[in-house]
């Protein structure tokens, strides 16, 4: 046995403190490279986007860049960071089908994409908005957040997009040279549409719809080309359609739903600071959006009209009851061929969200039957 041995085990303290201390050091500096290394930092980061909107000419387009909207916000709590300019479908030379293809492949880094639009190619998305089968604005508002969820998740995966949040558009009239009183007035007239669904609406009570972008539909209501044009209350006026056409006629309950899309591969781009931020001012767009349809634009919609002078036609109960038939007669089946028959997600989604709000529900061989 060796002599002076502490068989205590207690040994040099010193010895011991610098085991103890060098473990507890390493630790502290993993914590900090990971701290470092993960979440994305925004400092001396700057991101630009092209918002490409439908029109400049339109409300929400004139929401989002107006001092307070979106597009203010955005740049003034990222200190410059993210700089949004606002274009428009007629300058860029954009036609509204090509968008979920443009987000897709990055030529649109940030754009306004609208359901009527993309409908012919994804035709779910106008799950919430079947033309002629809604006979009130809050049943509108309703069958619109019933199917938010899934419509946001579709568009993401159809566009590689990120959708941050909605616009609105008010009910939609007819701009015609005529009074329309009954469903008789509307047989033969050459009628604008803007979407696959109002096109099988106005088919269905006997007009010839037509496809008309637009920034075009003011000449074409000026040289007789079209009869008649169809679109929101406040968008007409925007472009002075009052001045090519007599009445206003409606409305049709139809509040047109379009989506703030970012580009996926830009998005990532962005740190989760940044991107809290754009997604935030997005939802208070989408909200002041909603409020303003109903207690400003819409009613300002015919007042700008009627100031125009044109004459305000309110359809008859009688309009009211062939519009609903016609989208249960043909906008609906129409719409459910489109989307595969049947058997589609669809009409899974429509019977499970939209029918029990609407009063409709579409039978195993894809007829529509009012409950």
């Amino acid at each position: 046995m060796l002599a002076g041995k502490d068989k205590s085990g207690g040994g040099n303290p010193m010895t011991k403190l610098r085991k103890f201390t060098f473990p507890i050091l390493i630790g502290i500096f993993l914590l900090v490279l990971l701290a470092c290394g993960g979440e994305k930092k925004s400092e001396g980061l700057s991101f630009k986007f092209q918002y490409a909107c439908i029109n400049r000419t339109l409300d929400p387009c004139e929401l989002l860049a107006a001092p307070g909207g979106m597009v203010d916000n955005i740049r003034e709590r990222t200190n410059g960071q993210i700089v949004i300019e606002i274009s428009s479908f007629p300058e860029l030379g954009l036609a509204g089908p090509d968008t979920l293809r443009l987000v897709a492949d990055g030529t649109l880094g940030m754009v306004e994409i609208y359901s009527g639009y993309i409908g012919g190619d994804l035709p779910i998305v106008d799950v919430a908005n079947l033309w002629g089968v809604i006979g009130d604005i809050g049943t509108n508002w309703k069958t619109i957040e019933a199917v938010q969820g899934p419509i946001h998740k579709i568009i993401e995966e159809r566009s590689n997009g990120i959708v941050l949040g909605e616009s609105y558009y008010g009910n939609n009239y007819y701009y015609a040279a005529k009074a329309l009183r009954s469903p008789d007035d509307l047989k033969g007239m050459k009628i604008r549409s803007h979407s696959t669904v109002l096109g099988d609406l106005i088919n269905g009570m006997g007009g010839d719809a037509q496809f008309v972008a637009f920034s075009e539909v003011y000449t074409a209501l000026e040289r007789g080309i079209l009869d008649a044009a169809v679109t929101c209350g406040p968008c007409g006026a925007g472009l002075r359609w009052f001045e090519v056409a007599d009445y206003l006629n409606g409305p049709i309950i139809s509040i047109g739903v379009t989506y703030i899309t970012v580009n996926k591969d830009r998005w990532d781009e962005i740190p989760a600071d940044l991107q809290a931020i754009m997604k935030e001012e997005a939802m208070a767009h989408q909200a002041e959006n909603r409020r303003l349809v109903e207690d400003v634009w819409d009613p300002l919609g015919i007042t700008e009209n009627v100031a125009g002078g044109m004459e305000f036609v309110e359809f008859s109960q009688e309009l009211k009851d062939a519009l609903k038939q016609a989208s249960i007669d043909v906008v609906i089946p129409n719409w459910v061929d489109r989307n595969g028959g049947p058997g589609s997600e669809a009409v899974t989604m429509f019977n499970d969200l939209v029918g029990p709000i609407v009063g409709v529900t579409i039978d195993a061989n894809g007829k529509a039957i009012a409950n």
